[in-house]
């Protein structure tokens, strides 16, 4: 088939003094002859036998040319042609539309005042198709094409959707320029859609010119270019870029049509938009498209490789800012390092950090300055005023993953004004939303789903639990540099309040702690004087207990290494603050494998207590208990004893025998009277904590049966291991009941399986083991320290099974994990590294 039966081009035109309708009736005598010839009768019983009656007179009148056929004649003549010949299916007309469109162009030349006088008008003063209207943009420096996000061919309606910068605007100028290129377009309305009135004045102009009329009011005129679009045989593509409001375009939609495409570019994600036509989500560079970019931009002004793949990283891949950035770097002469400098340098400002003058690829705003007006108009939607508040917390935590159920937390739907909290936590997630359809933030739907954080509701709000929020790293420092002092403070305020909110959830999934830390991190890291003043804030010493909690006890203890610093440098050492902080990191030094140390800081804080507090001062005697434990666990569990026993004593003269402190008090007592070998003696006193208990709340309450375990344990110690054993089961079954998944019934499993082991029956341990590691793995997560020493146990109750050889594997591959998550001089790894010996020393004797 050739390209005019494609309808990609006219054929050529009338020879000099030829008549246009010479010409066209050339074209079809030519086309006859092509297909079977025949005279004006066989040609008339052919349209009939089609069912598609042509007139002799009309046929002899249209081969002759002295009259201008209608296309329908003309479209029933080749249609008959096709079929006289036994042709399967229907014949191509879209050529021959073309030429009869090229036809009536020619015609219009010679006369006015018929529907094609605007046709003459253009070609009087050299406008001929195709036709364009509205600035087509300039072709982006090194643009680089992406196939799998290119517009499809054919016509359509589509929607170029996604965040400022990801190159929307460019992927539509291209779609534009590959058709002309191509003559496969006969028009072009490109308009910017930033307003109603832009989009009215810019559909008018066309519609004025094409119609040759105009009508009362600019927005009638651009009504008419609808209808225009719609009975046109010509190929067209209206381009309506930057949409900012979707309802600015009311009434004023181009027509579907067989030969038009429509291409609207927003930032607007709104499903009522997306509804209009296919969704073409533009998304950032992947690293190999933003080194491609980079490199071609730059060429070798800047090696390595890997720097350019560094600033990339910095840039979030987002294509604008690669191009600013890479005009920036070539106008300053400077290195992809100095600018990355720049970037991470604390108070540095976007706007500083992009060209001075004309921004490259025609871009009209710096990038701060886009996303800074599409917050304001998120800000705009309903609930009005809550969208801005929303982002500028996230402008302070992970970008890479906010947990939703923050947003749910008291504190985040107090950036919401209404009086009902229920209320105001529908308007948070409401606004969230509103800088998704804004393509300010997406939300990740793909994160398993966990119960909704705290105060979450069954309301919307509960349906942002368990996705992360994810906003890209350049919006977030745009946002953050508007921010005047009293707005970061502020913002600061609430991200903090919210994460120690979400620490508080019960029974708090892995994933959720993690996500939490991270965006603790983030928030320090952003706003670490505004979480110091007036005070610290608690989320500072929060963020470092979830760090060790994790298992990362070292890393924990640099935190408060550096927590202290800050605190030393802002308050005296007799301070509360100074003092507490003290505290918090001599506990992780004992957990990081220093019990020694630790018990030498709490010592010498308990010194400075006794200085400023009442003997009697609760943290005072907590300090002194801390260091008698951590004294014990350092080797000299005997003066722990008498050190903690006088301390009981104490508390129990105080009347305090009930607190909390006290309990745990006896429990190390007891402990360290079994580590002394005194097991009798820890029988004694947790037996008697057991009697209490079930005294006051019953036999079947979990808490009796928590104390009944752990005097039940010392029996086994004794050599009772049945009402070990039995009271563990016991204990289980309840907690089973009440939270199945819990840390305190996965605890009460590995006991069970431990004394299993213990009563002579490892192989019944092993099986045991098994499916409660599966169960942290899944709940805690790898790098836990329960999920490490389920790990730690069940190759251990291998190796006392038989199954040496893979005892030493798994013991071999917990090793290594627990020297990269625990650090190298963690004391879990002695007890490793005895247990891998002792497996390789069974195997070699199996």
């Amino acid at each position: 088939m050739t390209d005019e039966e494609n309808g990609r081009a006219p054929r050529r035109g009338p020879s000099p003094g030829q008549t246009p309708r010479e010409w066209f009736a050339g074209l079809l005598r030519a086309h006859i002859e092509e297909h079977g010839g025949g005279s004006y009768e066989e040609l008339v019983e052919a349209t009939e036998q089609a069912h598609l009656r042509v007139a002799k007179s009309t046929l002899g009148d249209a081969l002759s040319g002295k009259r201008t056929p209608r296309l329908e004649t003309v479209q029933n003549l080749v249609t008959a042609l096709h079929h006289r010949q036994g042709l399967p299916g229907e014949p191509e007309l879209r050529g021959w539309e073309r030429d009869y469109e090229h036809l009536m162009d020619l015609q219009s030349d010679r006369r006015t005042g018929t529907r094609s006088a605007a046709d003459a008008r253009a070609a009087s003063e050299g406008r001929t198709w195709p036709r364009r209207f509205g600035p087509l943009p300039e072709p982006a420096h090194a643009f680089l094409a992406r196939p799998g996000l290119r517009v499809p061919p054919g016509p359509g309606r589509f929607l170029l959707t996604g965040a400022g910068g990801v190159g929307k605007t460019q992927t539509a100028a291209e779609h534009v320029r590959e058709r002309l290129t191509a003559g496969d377009l006969d028009l072009v309305v490109w308009v910017t859609a930033t307003t109603r009135e832009d989009i009215v004045a810019g559909l008018a102009e066309a519609a004025a010119e094409l119609t040759g009329s105009t009508g009362p009011s600019a927005e009638l005129t651009a009504a008419r270019l609808e209808r225009w679009l719609a009975g046109t045989r010509r190929t067209w593509c209206v381009v309506l870029d930057d949409l900012a409001r979707p309802q600015d375009l009311e009434g004023l939609w181009p027509p579907h049509s067989a030969n038009g495409v429509t291409l609207v570019t927003t930032r607007r994600q709104d499903a009522a938009l997306q509804a209009r036509g296919t969704v073409i989500g533009l998304a950032l560079f992947d690293a190999h498209e933003s080194l491609a970019y980079l490199t071609s931009r730059l060429g070798t002004y800047h090696t390595p490789p890997e720097a350019l793949a560094g600033l990339a990283d910095d840039l979030g891949h987002l294509p604008l800012a690669l191009a600013q950035a890479a005009t920036f770097l070539l106008d300053n002469e400077m290195s992809p390092a100095e600018y990355r400098t720049r970037l991470a340098r604390e108070g540095a400002r976007l706007a500083d950090l992009v060209p001075d003058g004309a921004l490259p690829d025609g871009y009209p705003l710096p990038l701060s300055a886009t996303w800074a007006l599409s917050v304001r108009r998120a800000d705009e939607l309903r609930p009005s005023g809550v969208a801005g508040p929303v982002m500028h917390v996230l402008s302070l935590l992970d970008g890479t993953g906010v947990p939703g159920e923050l947003l749910a937390t008291p504190a985040l739907s107090a950036l919401a004004p209404h009086p009902c909290e229920a209320a105001a936590r529908d308007e948070v997630h409401d606004a969230v939303h509103n800088l998704r359809r804004l393509s300010l933030l997406s939300v990740d739907t793909t994160t398993p789903r966990t119960p909704p954080g705290p105060g979450a509701g069954p309301g919307p709000a509960g349906t942002l639990a368990g996705k992360a929020i994810r906003v890209h790293t350049l919006t977030q420092h745009a946002t953050r540099d508007l921010l005047d002092p009293s707005e970061r403070r502020t913002a600061a305020g609430f991200a903090a309040q919210a994460l120690v909110e979400g620490w508080q959830t019960p029974h708090l999934p892995a994933r959720l702690d993690r996500a939490l830390r991270a965006n603790a991190f983030a928030l320090a890291g952003h706003a670490q004087d505004e979480l110091l003043v007036p005070a610290p804030h608690p989320v500072l010493y929060r963020m470092g207990h979830s760090l060790g909690d994790s298992g990362q006890a070292s890393a924990a203890l640099r935190h408060f290494r550096r927590l202290r610093e800050v605190v030393d440098a802002r308050f005296a050492p007799d301070d509360e603050i100074s003092l507490d902080t003290r505290g918090h990191l001599a506990w992780w030094q004992a957990k990081a494998g220093d019990p020694a140390g630790a018990a030498r800081a709490y010592a010498s804080l308990y010194a400075d207590q006794d200085r400023l507090y009442p003997p009697d001062h609760p943290g005072l005697l907590q300090t002194r208990q801390s260091a008698a434990v951590w004294q014990g666990a350092a080797g000299d569990p005997h003066a722990a004893v008498i050190e903690l026993k006088h301390l009981y004593e104490l508390r129990i003269s105080l009347g305090r025998a009930a607190d909390r402190d006290t309990v745990s008090n006896r429990n190390h007592l007891a402990n360290f009277l079994a580590a002394s070998g005194d097991h009798a003696g820890a029988l004694a006193l947790h037996e008697a904590a057991w009697r209490e208990d079930e005294a006051r709340l019953g036999p079947g309450h979990p808490d009796v049966l928590r104390a009944r375990s752990a005097a039940m344990h010392h029996r086994g110690e004794l050599g009772d291991v049945a009402s070990a054993l039995a009271a563990l089961r016991d204990l289980l079954e309840v907690q089973q009941a009440d939270d199945p998944e819990g840390p305190d019934t996965f605890a009460t499993r590995a006991r069970i399986a431990d004394w299993t082991g213990r009563d002579g029956d490892p192989t019944q341990a092993v099986a045991l083991l098994g499916p409660l590691l599966a169960d942290r793995l899944r709940v805690m997560g790898p790098e836990h320290p329960h999920t490490l020493g389920t790990r730690m146990d069940l190759a251990r109750w291998r190796t006392a099974a038989g199954e040496p050889a893979r005892a030493a594997t798994e013991l071999t591959e917990l090793l290594a994990d627990e020297e990269e998550l625990l650090g190298l001089d963690h004391p879990a790894l002695p007890v490793t590294r005895a247990a891998l010996a002792d497996a390789l020393e069974k195997l070699r004797h199996h």
